[in-house]
Formats: structure tokens, C-alpha cells, sequence
């Protein structure tokens, strides 16, 4: 992916004078009632979980001479009527981070700090440099539910293939004529020309004919009888005879039918919520007309289940029981530094039908605890850390 240059796209600068006590602080933006200080406000991500299916529309056409498959070629193995199914394809599980409102902070400081930002709007680095490279895709949700309903025998070919068929024929027949030459009548034969239309039975034999002349062609080629000036020999010889099996498979299919297959690819997108496990619509699914919105009245559920895999539960309960027993204790907390997440897992999962047709285990910025790092880290003025910009945990704290 390109890389971004833009490593200082917004950047604070917070000073502070004289003998002035060092001060800073870092609090939720819905906890704030009033600011001073000039403050910096940063968001943390959350995950957005985007889903990429493929949708195949497998259609069967019927041949034309499908009848007369047995009687002129031997086989049974043939499409007898025209169909349309749908099924889902591949499915891929990726995410992309966007900013949690619920997880914005206001920066109180009067000490000299330098805050980089990356063009996304995400914390990259206190005071340090860092050369910054986006791993996300952003996809838009692609609203693809139109039904195709295009041609079946265009989508064939069988229509051109059916114009290489000679479906008329000249007929000549003999007419007698009577003739009146000096009072006698003659009878003299005349020669008459008719152009009269193939029955689709002897269109379907001259095709047959035709398969089985490609078919001798072909071993011709392969044991060196061909009727050739020059027998020809190895890539010319493939792709002769790679030819001669297209066509031949062209021509079976006007006897036992073709599938065709038609892809569409959809994206959805979904913010999970922090909790245990949660299971909703992502969208609906019908065999006749494939995706449809999850609004829609046709078809029956895909689902997306997402359970958070509680990496963190003996952390949280950690800093639960330090929380508790300073208010015991009434201990006033300490100023808070910046915020950064910790790393969190969830399992998700496409569901169809009660079974899994895909499943992934990805971090999910929303299930990770929010931590500060010690605000008299802030007073070392060779203080640095470096944040993971698309997960908000912290890469270095130096």
C-alpha cells in the first residue's frame, strides 16, 4: 500500500513559562464540564468489520438439439431445461478502523508536548517522529441487489454457433410438361429447383457429422496423418488441437447444454458493540435471486456473529480491584496521561442456515480496556511513545 507522508498532519503544541508547575491531564470528553488551557481533543479507533461475499449465479441453458443428444451422439448426460440458481461464493472477513466518539478525549496541559496525527485523524506519537504506513481498506457498502435477467440463448452462444449449420438444402425434382406439337401431345420432362428448410432432425445430424469429422481431425493430428504439407509439432500442434476441442465443446453443447456462471461481489459493514456476544442480519439470501437487503421480504437470513474472546478479563479485574480500594481507602487518584487501549480479540462469524460459511478471529479496538500512562511521564522532557495509529495500543513508551 502507498505510503503516507503526511506524519505531521495536525500537530499541538502545548507551552508552558518560568517556575510554573508542570500540569496535564487526560479525560473522557463526556466526563469534562469545563476546560482550560487551550486543550487538544483525539479520538481512539473502533473497528468497523467489513464483509466481502461473492454471490454465483449458476444458470443452465438448454441445448437446442438436446433431443436428438441419444440418437445422434450416445449420451444421456444433458441439460433438459433452462435454469437460474444462486449460492454464496467466497466470503472474506477484514476491518478497518474508524474514530469512537465514545472514546474521545480533551488534553489539559501546560507542559510542552508534541502530538502527531495521522491523515485519518488517529494518535500516532508523543513527541517523536515516525514514518507511518496505512494497513486499512476503506470500502464503501456496495448496494448490488438488481436481479439479471439478460438473455439465456445470448448468454449462450448458441444463437452463432447455429448459423455455422446449413438449414436448408436444394431440392430438384422432375416435372412433366405436356406439350402440343402438330396435334400430338408430348410429355417432356422439365427440371425444377426448390429451396426447402432442414427439419431440426437433420439440422442436428449434419451437426453431429461435424463433431465426428473434428474428432477425426484431431487424432489425426495427434498420430502424424494429418493432411498437412507439414505436420506441424509442439506449440503449434497444442494449439491446433486446443482449437479443435473448443470447438468441439461448442458444438457438443448445442446437444447437452451449457452452464454459465455469474459473479457479484457485495460489501458489508459492521460496528460491533462491546459486549460478550451479539448475533444480527447482515443480509438476506435466496437460491432464485441471491443477496437481497436484509429488509427484504425474499429469501432467508446470513447472519453475523460476533463473541468477544475476554483476553482481557484478568487485566480488567486487576484495575477494578485498584479502583475499589483507593475509593476504600479514599485515595485520590492520580492526574491521568494520555489514553491507549489494550488488545482485544473476537471471533466472528457469517452464519447461513445454522451453519458457519466463514469465520475469523480479529482485534476489535471497541473490546479493549482503556488505559492512561502516569501524567508525570510527561514531565521528562525526553519523554516518547508511539502508538499503534489503527488499533490505539501503544507501540514504545521511552
Amino acid at each position: 500500500m502507498k505510503k503516507l507522508y503526511y506524519l505531521l498532519a495536525l500537530t499541538a503544541l502545548v507551552s508552558c513559562g518560568g517556575s510554573q508547575k508542570l500540569f496535564v491531564n487526560v479525560e473522557n470528553i463526556n466526563d469534562v464540564r469545563t476546560v482550560k488551557n487551550n486543550p487538544i481533543v483525539y479520538s481512539l479507533p473502533k473497528t468497523v468489520v467489513s464483509v466481502k461475499v461473492t454471490a454465483v449465479n449458476e444458470i443452465s441453458v438448454k441445448g437446442p438439439y438436446s433431443v436428438y443428444a441419444h440418437k445422434y451422439l450416445g449420451t444421456d448426460d444433458v441439460i433438459n431445461e433452462n435454469s437460474s440458481v444462486w449460492y454464496i461464493g467466497d466470503t472474506e472477513i477484514s476491518t478497518f478502523p474508524v474514530k469512537d466518539s465514545a472514546r474521545t478525549f480533551v488534553v489539559e496541559s501546560n507542559y510542552p508536548c508534541k502530538i502527531n496525527f495521522t491523515p485519518e485523524g488517529f494518535i500516532e506519537s508523543i513527541n517523536a517522529n515516525t514514518e507511518y504506513v496505512s494497513n486499512s481498506q476503506y470500502y464503501n457498502e456496495i448496494h448490488n441487489f438488481s436481479h439479471n435477467d439478460e438473455n439465456l440463448s445470448a448468454k449462450s452462444g448458441f444463437s452463432k454457433l447455429n448459423m455455422n449449420i446449413n438449414r436448408y438444402e436444394t431440392v430438384f425434382d422432375t416435372v412433366l410438361h405436356v406439350v402440343d406439337a402438330d396435334s400430338i401431345f408430348t410429355a417432356v420432362p422439365t427440371n425444377n429447383k426448390q429451396i426447402i428448410r432442414k427439419s431440426f432432425d437433420e439440422q442436428a445430424q449434419e451437426l453431429a457429422n461435424q463433431i465426428f469429422i473434428l474428432r477425426d481431425d484431431r487424432n489425426a493430428l495427434l498420430v502424424g496423418e494429418a493432411d498437412t504439407k507439414t505436420q506441424p509439432e509442439g506449440e503449434a500442434l497444442k494449439y491446433m488441437v486446443e482449437q479443435l476441442n473448443k470447438l468441439e465443446d461448442s458444438y457438443m453443447s448445442m446437444f447437452v447444454g451449457k452452464k454459465i456462471k455469474i459473479y457479484k461481489t457485495y460489501q458489508f459493514q459492521y460496528v460491533p458493540d462491546n459486549v460478550a456476544h451479539y448475533q444480527t442480519i447482515l443480509f438476506k439470501f435466496s437460491p432464485e435471486y441471491g443477496v437481497q437487503p436484509k429488509s427484504s421480504l425474499r429469501g432467508v437470513p446470513v447472519n453475523i456473529d460476533v463473541t468477544n474472546l475476554k483476553e482481557n478479563s484478568l487485566e480488567e479485574q486487576f484495575f477494578e480491584n485498584q479502583v475499589s480500594m483507593m475509593r476504600k481507602n479514599k485515595i485520590t487518584p492520580p492526574s491521568k496521561g494520555f489514553a491507549y487501549l489494550t488488545p482485544a480479540n473476537g471471533l466472528v462469524k457469517i452464519i447461513q442456515n445454522g451453519g458457519v460459511i466463514s469465520q475469523k478471529v480479529i482485534n476489535i479496538n471497541q473490546m479493549g480496556l482503556v488505559r492512561y500512562l502516569p501524567s508525570t511521564l510527561m514531565q521528562d522532557p525526553n519523554f516518547k511513545a508511539v502508538y499503534y495509529p489503527e488499533s490505539g495500543t501503544l507501540k514504545s513508551v521511552n
